[in-house]
């Protein structure tokens, strides 16, 4: 599939300290005013909350926070050394037309947490480019005379390149901040890339050559001071010269690099195959497959019951007529109008929304923030609104509603419609019904199979303590049942003891699992990226099960806009303008 001309994605790497949160209200700014002048008198655009501390003219340390509408000061992360974006974000420059720049923000490569905070980061970062087609540009934010950038920048290129395929390299580019003390030029940090991008090539076959279209030097300084500015704090006329000239040689960086990443093949996400996106894929599909468990379930019943019904009876033509059908509930998702709170735990006494998702009353701006991973309804570990521990909740943006239908074989039908009842046989139809039975039965255990293995890959490649939300889900799932069990006088107990018995022969099948792997025998029967996207295949050919699985990761990329942030350019005599004219950024054919 042909990249959009309408957009440009451009992924943002680098070490904590790198100024990647400057960086981006700096470029917000750029695209928003002609010249500094009009963004000293003029409203400046604040997407990221932060926090820096500048030296008045008394000498004196003064901290200046600047807040963005979506955040608040309170979730700044104050400690030496930690990255102040802690979850990847998105923001998404609006332009007229349609016209879309996306910067996807990452947490920064060497958390003072240590290395496995670092690779759960790299997950988070490839879940979320993940989401789009393709990216245009891979910015690797570097200090300039960092000559002690060793274990960081190996660890980066290393990690990103591991999950894409080789030809990514193509797109990446290195953006240095905070260069005016190095008269915009990358200092000693140039002579220590050099040498690493050699070691890549020795040991990895990983060939990216320095030359001046990937290098880009910045200042982050003048959006500071326009910051310390909007607080009140005074400069001379020459310090105001001084940012203003670098910010004039900032901004024009920023569109030398938009024009040379417009200029890039866009790197296709679809050629990726990574481990990442497999996991993705499966901890996507594990709840919808217990929905789907109890559904073959349900199905199997109420075939049962017309089957048993049938065989009991002694019909007349006129009433065998109104039995000849196949009953079948039918799964379906049903978009929200904007996304909600849920909690799963057994014990919420809030509101249904469907047959098994309970409801939590969210504002709507609380809602928002909350999905952005900042802060909402969880006050003090539970939430406001039911009670129940934050963590026993999630953002859903559909639902799954069951829909019953009577299906006719299409040669019965023919026959009811040529009034030759007499020609069908009450034994065809009961064998008919047996086979539907066997069937869903020969559906549910390749359901089993799969499950199974999607739980060894992940217990397989688990960077942190495995989390089974497959069993927890069943286990949801099993309780409601009993509820029905306990208050419905007709409620059938087949569905609720199959769904036991699947529960059990599970949990026998993960003890044999945890056994392999603590004895090191699972190597020998390990599970690829490629067999999961291939047991992936096999589920969508099932029939309704793959429908089904189908519009859920469907509208699960729709929702990933709800995680954006959108930033609409309306004034479009800026410096975008020069970029949009001259070099014809949208053409990325």
């Amino acid at each position: 599939m042909a990249a959009s001309k309408e957009e440009i994605n451009i992924l943002l790497l680098g070490e904590t300290g790198a100024g990647k949160s400057t960086f981006i209200n700096a470029l917000a700014n750029y695209f928003k005013f002609n010249s500094f002048n009009d963004a000293i008198f003029g409203d400046i655009d604040v997407l990221i909350t932060s926090r820096f501390t500048i030296t008045n003219d008394d000498y004196e340390m003064q901290t200046i926070t600047v807040t963005s509408e979506d955040e608040d000061e309170y979730y700044i992360v104050d400690k030496v050394g930690e990255s102040s974006t802690q979850k990847c974000g998105v923001y998404v420059f609006e332009a007229d037309g349609g016209r879309v720049i996306r910067l996807i923000d990452t947490p920064g490569i060497g958390d003072t947490r240590g290395i496995k905070h670092d690779e759960k980061n790299f997950e988070n970062i490839l879940k979320n480019i993940s989401q789009h087609e393709y990216l245009n540009g891979i910015c690797i934010l570097l200090k300039p005379n960092n000559a002690r950038m060793n274990i960081t920048f190996k660890f980066c290129i290393q990690e990103l390149l591991s999950h894409l395929h080789k030809n990514a390299k193509d797109n990446i580019v290195f953006c240095f901040t905070n260069t005016r003390g190095t008269f915009f030029r990358p200092g000693d940090t140039l002579p220590v890339l050099k040498r690493q991008l050699q070691e890549f090539k020795e040991k990895f076959e990983i060939e990216i050559n320095i030359h001046k279209d990937i290098i880009y030097c910045f200042d982050n300084e003048p959006f500071r001071f326009l910051a310390a500015n909007k607080k009140g704090m005074k400069f001379t006329d020459d310090e105001k010269e001084n940012f203003a000239s670098s910010w004039e040689k900032s901004a024009k960086e920023s569109e030398r690099l938009l024009r040379h990443i417009k200029n890039c093949t866009p790197h296709k996400i679809i050629d990726t195959v990574s481990l990442n996106n497999a996991k993705q894929t499966v901890l996507l599909l594990r709840e919808p497959l217990a929905e789907i468990g109890k559904n073959i379930q349900e199905n199997i019943v109420e075939i049962r019951k017309l089957k048993e019904e049938i065989q009991r009876n002694d019909f007349t033509n006129q009433e065998l007529k109104n039995k000849l059908y196949v009953p079948h509930i039918e799964l379906k998702i049903i978009p929200l109008d904007r996304p909600k709170i849920v909690c799963n735990s057994s014990e919420c006494q809030a509101h249904y929304i469907g047959t098994t998702t309970r409801i939590c009353h969210v504002k709507w701006k609380d809602l928002h923030k909350y999905i952005l991973d900042l802060y909402g309804t969880m006050i003090f570990g539970k939430c406001a609104s039911c009670g129940c521990p934050a963590k026993n909740h999630k953002i859903i943006y559909y639902k799954s509603i069951t829909e019953y239908s009577e299906n006719i074989d299409e040669n019965v039908e023919n026959e009811l419609s040529e009034n030759k009842i007499e020609q069908i046989y009450k034994q065809d139809h009961i064998k008919m019904l047996q086979e539907k039975i066997d069937q869903l039965k020969e559906q549910q255990d390749k359901v089993n199979q799969i499950i199974i293995k999607f739980t060894q890959f992940l217990m397989q490649n688990a960077i942190a303590a495995f989390n089974d939300a497959y069993v927890e889900y069943l286990d949801y799932i099993i309780h409601l049942e009993r509820e029905k069990a306990n208050t419905s006088e007709n409620y059938d107990n087949n569905i609720l003891e199959a769904l036991e018995e699947i529960k059990i022969n599970y949990d026998e099948e993960v003890k044999v699992i945890k056994e392999m792997i603590e004895n090191n025998e699972s190597s020998s029967c390990s599970l690829s990226s490629e067999d999961i996207l291939e047991l992936e295949q096999q589920l969508y050919d099932l029939p309704n099960v793959g429908k089904y699985l189908q519009a859920i990761k469907e509208e699960e990329k729709k929702a990933f806009k709800y995680r954006e942030r959108r930033h609409k350019l309306t004034n479009m005599l800026n410096s975008l303008t020069k970029v949009f004219t001259k070099a014809n950024i949208w053409n990325c054919s």
